[in-house]
């Protein structure tokens, strides 16, 4: 038999004749079984040559439950002095000055073990526990198959965590400094000493404290401190095992803390009244985790607290007379409840641009209530409360948050001290976009020695600190932040920002509230330090109030929010 070579008419390919089979006739089955096998084996060569790249990008996947055979601790230091942009001898002084943080300290803030089966949701969870040291930033947890199960990765880099202070800080009117010496991550142990020497416009303070968050190396944490100032002290204690994951079975812990100082009441930027004030608070609380599915867990918490304060020598320092605060105090049982859920999102850009930042979704929430009455040592019977609820999104690079906040008193017929704070705000995320926020603060029956002012300090920039008094606000703000710069020298990044605020405050009570709304508009640099564990973020910000007078100059490290 023969086949046709030559081509038809028209220049087209003849059509290849079917093979013939043992028999002589052609078998259009075993061609199809062939095509069949062809494209079986370019299957086979396109998953062989995936899978070849994907763990060539370190990219692939281990099955949850895959046994932990091995847990790899990778440290960096704050600067990578194989880099040759890095590697010059200040970055070299640097690193030599700096304890790299102990692998057995992250070991031991690890919630997994050799042996235990690989859970995704415990490898996230461990990689915000590092981050929430402060120090560790970024932080990348992975696993990968080896033989016999998996091999988890966790990779960290040291933040710069010693400063001697001297800070000097800017609000309008008002003008604080500071100096002493602080670590945050001292012999790389994880542990916190700070000597403050700081002068505001209230009073000069001397501070030391300490914190421990894995003391006598666990999972209990231990914080001390005391300050004294020119017009009175302050101590505090607390020791306590945390609830530090979704799945943690109890948790408990005491504090203790104390005050007596010179308290003030505040406006048009000028301290209106004075008196003392001694306050004692105590707390020992255990907790119960009762339920959890998924990513969503449920506590139940109970315990016992103490309140007291007591006021002398209140008086207006012009105007008219001020009534001194009524003497309180509560002792009794509490119980609380709280809901968390374990939705989280890693982002860059949010108050900080090169920082990785956790931002919670939720939502969570937490409700406390205490009883206090005459036959368990309170002056009166009272019940007090206080709730917390926060959710958020993520979408794309938008982020939005609202969270409230409850708290006060039930007692006699009515209320006391009553707060709400109410909030929701947006951001960009990235190296530049808009944030938006809008909040309020609402108070009711206020205790005599509280208020709540309005100005730079809660987010009317244009007007001085604690310009309105008032006993409830509202406020929003509107900016623009761009970064501008990349990371320069390794330790600073630049950014802009253009923003407009307004707001209002009433029920004053010793002085003018704003009388309607107010507004400001302004710009400032933004300065990210990219190095280092207690400053992030240093804001210069100048404002400039709908109602004329000087621009507000504002230098601090704090986020507005």
């Amino acid at each position: 038999m023969g086949h046709a070579t030559g081509r038809p008419r028209g220049g087209e390919p003849a059509p290849r004749a079917p093979r013939a089979g043992p028999d002589g006739h052609r078998s259009p089955a075993l061609g199809a079984c062939r095509r069949e096998l062809r494209l079986v084996a370019r299957v086979l060569a396109w998953l062989f040559f995936s899978l070849a790249a994907r763990e060539a990008m370190g990219e692939e996947d281990v099955a949850p439950g895959t046994p932990i055979v091995s847990v790899r601790i990778e440290r960096h230091d704050v600067f990578d002095l194989d880099d040759p942009s890095t590697s010059a001898w200040p970055y070299r002084w640097v690193n030599a000055l700096h304890v790299v943080t102990r692998e057995d300290l992250i070991r031991r803030l690890l919630l997994f073990r050799v042996g235990d089966r690989l859970d995704p949701v415990q490898l996230a969870e461990s990689e915000i526990i590092l981050r929430d040291m402060g120090f560790l930033n970024p932080v990348s947890i992975t696993a990968r198959p080896v033989p016999g199960g998996a091999e988890v990765v966790v990779v960290t880099h040291d933040q710069w965590t010693t400063r001697v202070r001297g800070s000097y800080s800017v609000t309008g009117n008002l003008t604080s400094v500071s100096a002493g010496f602080s670590e945050d991550n001292f012999l790389g142990l994880g542990k916190s000493i700070l000597f403050d020497v700081s002068s505001d416009p209230e009073r000069t303070s001397t501070t030391l404290r300490y914190r421990d968050p894995t003391f006598l190396r666990s999972r209990w944490q231990l914080e001390l401190g005391h300050q004294s100032s020119s017009d009175g002290s302050a101590d505090h204690f607390r020791v306590e095992y945390p609830f530090f994951s979704l799945t943690t079975p109890q948790a408990g812990g005491v504090g203790w803390k104390r005050e007596e100082s010179r308290q003030y009441l505040w406006a048009s930027g000028e301290k209106r009244v004075a008196g003392q004030e001694e306050t004692q608070d105590w707390e020992a609380w255990g907790g119960l985790r009762v339920r959890g599915a998924g990513e969503c867990t449920d506590r139940l918490i109970v315990g016992a607290f103490g309140e007291r304060a007591l006021f002398r020598d209140w008086e207006s320092l012009y105007g008219p007379p001020y009534e001194q605060p009524e003497d309180r105090e509560l002792i009794g049982p509490q119980v609380g409840w709280e809901h968390r859920t374990f939705r989280w999102r890693v982002v860059r850009g949010f108050r900080a641009w090169l920082r990785q930042e956790d931002l919670p979704l939720g939502p969570n929430w937490k409700v406390t209530t205490g009883l206090s009455a005459p036959f368990l040592g309170g002056d009166r019977l009272r019940l007090r409360y206080h709730g917390t609820f926060e959710s958020g999104q993520l979408f794309g690079r938008t982020y939005t948050w609202q969270r409230v906040d409850l708290s006060g008193r039930v007692e006699g017929r009515g209320l006391g001290n009553v707060v709400t704070h109410l909030e929701a705000g947006g951001a960009i995320t990235g190296s530049a976009g808009v944030r938006v926020r809008v909040a309020a603060d609402l108070g009711y029956a206020l205790d005599g020695e509280r208020q709540l002012t309005l100005g730079a300090d809660t987010g009317l920039r244009g007007y001085d600190p604690h310009t309105f008094d008032g006993t409830s606000r509202l406020v929003a703000n509107a900016e623009w932040r761009g970064r501008i710069t990349g990371e320069l020298l390794h330790v600073a990044a630049l950014g802009l920002t253009a923003f407009a605020d307004c707001g209002k405050s009433w029920g004053a009570r010793v002085g003018p509230s704003t009388e309607g709304w107010r507004s400001d508009i302004g710009a400032g640099l933004l300065v990210e330090l990219t190095r280092s564990s207690s400053v992030r973020i240093v804001r210069f910000e100048v404002a400039f109030a709908d109602r004329g007078g000087g621009p507000v100059y504002l230098i601090t490290t704090d986020s507005l929010f």
